[in-house]
């Protein structure tokens, strides 16, 4: 998935975006800036995913807590006001992409969208 990001001709914002991206995953505890999001925010998450940055170098015992969405995705809406989330309970990282389900995702994200508009 990445390598076709990073050959089209839109690689350097995409570049850019992923170190910006890397960077807060690593020195922002942004889960406890969620409660200052004040616009439509709209979370698409797949269960299945247990994606973790660093999982592989945290102690073996608490390797398991790491990556749980369902349960990351249910505290991320209760911290952000007025936010909705779409749970695909048999999908992973990526359900937008051809490997998974990208017509339910895109469904679910233009839906999800109408919802936010205001006099939607």
């Amino acid at each position: 998935m990445l390598a076709g990001m990073y050959r089209g001709p839109g690689k350097d914002i995409v570049a850019w975006n992923s170190a910006l991206l890397y960077d807060m995953i690593y020195t922002q505890p942004v889960v406890y800036e969620f409660d200052q999001l004040k616009t439509s925010t709209l979370l698409l998450i797949g269960d299945k995913d247990t994606t973790a940055i660093g999982k592989d170098l945290a102690p073996p015992e608490i390797r398991p807590t790491l990556g749980r969405y369902p349960d990351l995705a249910k505290l991320a809406k209760e911290r952000i006001e007025g936010a909705k989330l779409v749970e695909f309970p048999e999908l992973g990282h990526a359900p937008q992409t051809q490997m998974q389900d990208p017509a339910a995702f895109h469904k679910a994200l233009l839906d999800g969208l109408a919802a936010l508009r205001p006099n939607a």
